[in-house]
């Protein structure tokens, strides 16, 4: 004979009856794409099929914990009867009401026949036994009005079938031998794994999971059609909310498929419950993901607020505040995990975070300077994003300013990372800041040139910068005899050009160098450069 685990309909729900039967449908065609082989083994003998089957099976134990609950006596002894262990099939009847007790002959012929009884009489769905220890006896045929056969708690804890069931077995037999079976042969998809559950239910968590991830794709692809939609409308937020939404669609789909699956799965009370704890888990993950995504439209709200202001404070706040939520978002995560996990109130679990944060901050000191020295950046406001600043050696524009470091841009398209805490007592040169561009230099003159030439080389110089670009009234460019150096008469000229463009800075510079030569080449005044007189002394 042969061992024969199924639902019988009448038993379950009309929603259940309809997904098992889809489930069973879908592993049914996918049996035979991929395993074309099945056909060939399901024409073997029946007997023969059950056989092979169940000695591929994780072998039950003998004794009470193969009799822990209704659910495992009615495993053992299915399982038992189909290999031929009849020892440990015999232990799962209770013959305490046959007088005088029955041989070990008459044991194995009761047990038969009382395989062959539930065989006529329906399907067995695992799944619906009770696996609790300590619960309510089972009856069987479930859900039918006479239920002869029935599974109770002994006194010394084991579960069996009852002496009243035991005693019937004769009278049951003669009623059911001349009914065929339910079914003639085991389909493929109903055999049982060494995972101690029928084909089909294993391949429903890959088909529940497959769904999963197909209907995750479909709701994400229509969430960014419409946020896509929302923002050609201008909605800006609404668009944002759809677009991060959708990033969580597949990844939530799978759990909600892998959760589906495991409903089918036949566990016992620990695998149960570790199983349980795994989904709760991923299901704070994902909610957790799903406001880690969400950080990003209120970034954008932030960003947009601070386009309109005219200060750039809100520019180096934006992605500390973004930074900031996200990282209480990961840290609320990790909360709730270890709540779920350790089964403790949050409270304990915070209090233990800040005794760890305690020992953490001792170990991580720099870390925590570094936090202190973004906030005394954003106090004291020496910057800002985009301004050009001198710290130590490094010049460059400030690209970002983080809980730990400030990014500068160099001239040369270096990034420099400083770290804040050394940045803070750092001086800073803001050259952003500076309102004009000073230009400061000296035209040396020869020393043979006439007084009238050097006054005269003051006159061009100051037509040169009378008026010029980006002058000033209140600063008007100087320009001075002011010494007498080792080998030039030296003009002094100084000018400063606002604002403090480098661009137009550099081009009156250049206007400046071109009509000062070229005015002095007309007008043959020569500039010095450093030149040695010798006198040799002759006797």
């Amino acid at each position: 004979m042969h061992h024969r685990i199924s639902v019988k309909s009448a038993g379950l729900p009309a929603s259940r009856r309809k997904i098992q039967l889809w489930c069973e449908m879908l592993v049914v065609c996918a049996g035979f794409v991929l395993t074309p082989t099945i056909a060939t083994a399901q024409t073997e003998d029946s007997a023969t099929a059950g056989e092979d089957v169940e000695s591929a099976a994780t072998e039950l134990p003998v004794g009470p914990s193969a009799q822990r609950s209704a659910r495992a006596t009615m495993r053992t002894f299915l399982s038992s009867v189909n290999n031929g262990r009849w020892d440990a099939a015999t232990l799962c009847l209770d013959f305490s009401e046959i007088d005088p007790s029955p041989n070990a002959d008459t044991r194995q012929r009761m047990a038969t026949e009382l395989k062959a009884i539930i065989d006529r009489m329906a399907w067995v769905d695992l799944r619906s036994i009770n696996d609790d220890p300590t619960g309510e006896l089972y009856r069987f045929p479930p859900g039918d009005n006479v239920q002869p056969i029935v599974v109770e708690r002994g006194n010394d804890g084991a579960w069996r079938f009852g002496p009243a069931t035991v005693s019937r077995i004769e009278s049951l037999y003669a009623n059911y031998k001349d009914r065929d079976p339910i079914v003639t042969e085991t389909p493929w998809y109903r055999h049982m794994t060494p995972l101690g559950n029928e084909v089909w239910r294993i391949a429903a968590i890959f088909i529940a999971i497959l769904i999963g991830l197909v209907l995750g794709k479909v709701v994400q692809s229509v969430m960014a059609s419409i946020g896509e939609h929302l923002s050609n409308r201008g909605q800006q937020y609404p668009a944002a909310v759809m677009r991060a939404l959708s990033r969580t669609a597949v990844p939530a789909m799978a759990v909600v498929g892998l959760q589906a699956g495991l409903a089918f799965l036949i566990m016992v009370p620990v695998v149960e419950e570790i199983a349980v704890t795994i989904t709760s888990v991923l299901y704070a993950i994902i909610v957790a993901y799903a406001a880690y995504a969400l950080v990003d439209v209120v970034d954008t709200m932030m960003q947009n607020f601070a386009d309109k202001t005219e200060s750039k404070l809100d520019d180096m706040l934006v992605p500390m505040v973004r930074t900031s939520l996200r990282t209480t978002i990961i840290v609320l995560a990790l909360v709730q995990v270890g709540t779920i996990l350790s089964d403790k109130p949050m409270t304990s679990i915070i209090a233990g975070l800040g005794v760890g944060g305690l020992a953490i901050g001792l170990a991580s000191q720099d870390m925590v300077k570094n936090f202190f020295g973004s906030i005394m950046i954003l106090s004291d406001h020496p910057f800002e994003i985009g301004d050009f600043i001198e710290v130590g050696s490094h010049k460059g524009s400030v690209e970002s300013v983080g809980f730990r470091s400030t990014r500068l841009r160099t001239p040369d398209g270096h990034v420099v990372t400083i770290p804040n805490g050394g940045l803070a007592n750092e001086s800073i040169v803001n050259l952003s800041r500076r309102p004009f561009l000073k230009r400061s230099f000296g035209l040396g003159l020869t020393y043979d040139t006439s007084p009238d030439n050097v006054q005269r080389a003051i006159e061009i110089v100051r037509e040169i910068l009378d008026n010029h670009a980006g002058m000033d009234a209140e600063k008007p460019p100087l320009v001075n005899f002011n010494e007498f150096t080792d080998s030039t008469l030296n003009i002094q000229v100084t000018y400063w050009h606002f604002p403090p463009e480098w661009s137009d800075f550099r081009a009156l510079n250049d206007h400046v160098n071109s009509e000062v030569l070229r005015r002095f080449n007309d007008e043959g005044i020569e500039m010095a450069f450093p030149t040695q007189t010798i006198y040799q002394k002759v006797e």
